[in-house]
């Protein structure tokens, strides 16, 4: 284009969602009104879509309208953390180290963290806020929970899921020690 805007990645889009979801053009067609060559026009980026063709299309996606038009540098939203030191948030004399990887905000009500025994013990969690869920996965090792004096045994490459609103620990007392994820859901 001569202003040097460049749509194609509405194309592109379009593309990935009929291909993640086996729909063919035809099949895209029918459920929202477009002409198959109208939709094969705007994969290719020969043809800039009217914004009544890209709320068709979204609304047969299932997507918002913005997720079409919105350049996918804003609508990817990516980044990714990693375990750092700077990101700890157990005690330092803890057996138990703690990496919050993603804190909660904005609309994201979701807490993610790393977890970790460097050597035999337990760690004891405050309740979380009323409503409040920990998933919590083992990737390896031997980790007891326990939720109001019951205890569970977490299984290794298994999800538990427990009200994070009552007060917890987790204990890995023997080899393997345990390390794995946990997810607050707010």
């Amino acid at each position: 284009m001569s202003d040097g805007l460049s749509f194609d990645y509405i194309g592109k889009l379009i593309r990935s969602y009929r291909s993640a979801e086996c729909t063919s053009l035809q099949a895209l067609a029918d459920r929202s009104g477009v002409s198959r060559s109208m939709i094969a026009q705007i994969e290719s980026g020969q043809t800039v879509p009217t914004i009544a063709v890209l709320a068709k299309l979204a609304e047969a996606m299932n997507y918002e309208l913005a997720t079409l038009v919105q350049p996918p540098g804003r609508a990817l939203n990516i980044s990714t953390s990693r375990a750092t030191k700077d990101n700890i948030i157990s005690k330092v004399d803890s057996p138990f180290t703690c990496h919050i990887l993603k804190k909660q905000s904005g609309l994201f009500t979701t807490e993610i963290y790393q977890f970790y025994f460097n050597e035999a013990g337990k760690t004891s969690f405050s309740a979380n806020v009323r409503g409040s869920i920990k998933h919590l996965w083992l990737q390896q090792g031997k980790l007891d929970i326990y939720v109001a004096g019951n205890k569970i045994s977490a299984q290794q490459n298994c999800l538990t899921t427990f009200n994070a609103n009552i007060p917890h620990r987790l204990e890995s007392r023997s080899e393997p020690l345990a390390k794995g994820l946990f997810f607050v859901v707010y």
